[in-house]
């Protein structure tokens, strides 16, 4: 299913489906994937199913988008708004590719590209940071050419393979967002060159 929600030039963001529970199932259980998100506990599709059910309810502070890759027709992962807070104007980002075959192709940072628009210019958010395992490096050369910035660590924050690990705090301001100005994100619609035909 397509359902485009932010159209890009190779990637779309549209809603999450229970039909795409396996994506959710295949972040949280592959080995290769779940590695950077340090999960410990398998899920089943069921279970991810039931879970894809309540989200987009009203009040939601959570905002997940399936990342649609147009020219493969596929659904390779999901990106998200946590703790989304109108108020103060902030929240939490986090992406996940569900298979490492996708890794390396420029679209994960499209995909981050587009929900950092979405946040900033749909729901005129002031910041959005996240939190990334110090050892992703490949994630944080990709935020910080998006323009987040380095803010501080958590120390030993979780335990992988018997190692205490430190995450970063990258955070990113509108302001920030906005003296960047970043290349649009051109559509895959075709615009007709010229002047308008005389419809006279």
């Amino acid at each position: 299913m397509k359902n485009d929600f932010v159209r890009g030039a190779r990637v779309s963001l549209r809603p999450v489906e229970p039909a795409d529970a396996w994506v959710l199932a295949a972040c949280n259980n592959d080995p290769d994937v779940r590695v950077s998100f340090f999960t410990h506990t398998p899920t089943t599709i069921h279970l991810q199913t039931e879970r894809i059910k309540g989200f987009y309810q009203a009040g939601s502070d959570y905002i997940p988008l399936g990342i649609w890759v147009e020219e493969q027709n596929a659904l390779i992962g999901v990106t998200a708004l946590h703790r989304v807070d109108l108020v103060s104007g902030a929240a939490v980002f986090s992406i996940c590719i569900a298979d490492t075959a996708w890794w390396g192709k420029g679209l994960a940072k499209e995909a981050t590209e587009l929900m950092l628009r979405y946040a900033f210019d749909v729901l005129n958010l002031h910041r959005v940071q996240l939190h990334t395992w110090v050892g992703n490096q490949a994630g944080v050369a990709i935020y910080e050419s998006l323009g987040f910035r380095r803010e501080g660590i958590l120390r030993e924050a979780m335990k992988h393979d018997g190692v205490w690990c430190d995450f970063h705090v990258m955070g990113l301001l509108e302001k920030e967002w906005r003296k960047r100005k970043p290349a649009k994100v051109l559509s895959r619609r075709k615009r007709t060159k010229g002047k308008r035909p005389n419809r006279s």
